[in-house]
């Protein structure tokens, strides 16, 4: 198992400081408490170092709204706490975005899911011990384990498992401990997804 660093960006972000409006993001927000209170996403000092960890984005005029880097301890959030993507490019690892916080590190893997499925118009990256470790017996995807997450190796890596799946889909990353994305044609579809597989993990344990 590799050893990595949770929350850092690490790809080159070009970065206009802007308040937002008009995005609605309040069933995001739903859902991203609902994933905290399941202990999915968040930021606690026992896990990753202290980091926050899981990100959570849906498609917007102009790109995609996604969570801000290291928002996780926040119990409520508004649209200060969250970035807009509108360019972005795999081969020079290269996102520009705009906000009042910089973006998830995690940017490039979810723009690479909207790359791929144009019907697809949300995706949530979660941290499930649980899920991650069962998903060979649970029949979910993996990415290599030797592709760190943030990187332009994971975004094409996220892009490859992509062109195979339907949607709703999942899939886990090897390379990155605990790391789970579930996308959808809608967050309902997302969500439960990622729910009812949190359910079929521990129905294992």
């Amino acid at each position: 198992m590799m050893v990595e660093t949770e929350g850092v960006i690490k790809f080159n972000l070009t970065f206009r400081t802007e308040k937002l409006g008009g995005v609605d993001i309040g069933e995001l927000s739903a859902w991203r408490t609902v994933l905290k209170d399941l202990g999915l996403l968040g930021q606690t000092p026992g896990r990753y170092d202290g980091y926050g960890f899981g990100n959570i984005s849906q498609r917007c005029a102009g790109g995609f709204v996604i969570s801000g880097t290291q928002t996780g301890e926040l119990d409520a959030v508004t649209l200060d706490d969250y970035a807009v993507c509108e360019t972005w490019d795999l081969q020079r690892n290269a996102v520009d975005a705009k906000g009042t916080v910089k973006p998830s590190s995690e940017s490039l893997s979810h723009a690479s899911i909207y790359d791929v499925h144009e019907s697809v118009t949300c995706a949530l990256h979660a941290h499930s011990p649980d899920i991650w470790r069962n998903s060979v017996e649970l029949g979910i995807a993996v990415t290599e384990e030797s592709v760190a997450y943030g990187t332009p190796e994971m975004a094409k890596e996220v892009r490859r498992l992509m062109m195979d799946m339907d949607s709703p889909g999942i899939f886990s990353m090897g390379g990155h401990e605990d790391g789970i994305f579930t996308f959808g044609r809608s967050l309902a579809e997302a969500g439960q997804l990622m729910v009812h597989e949190l359910v079929r993990a521990r129905a294992l344990i």
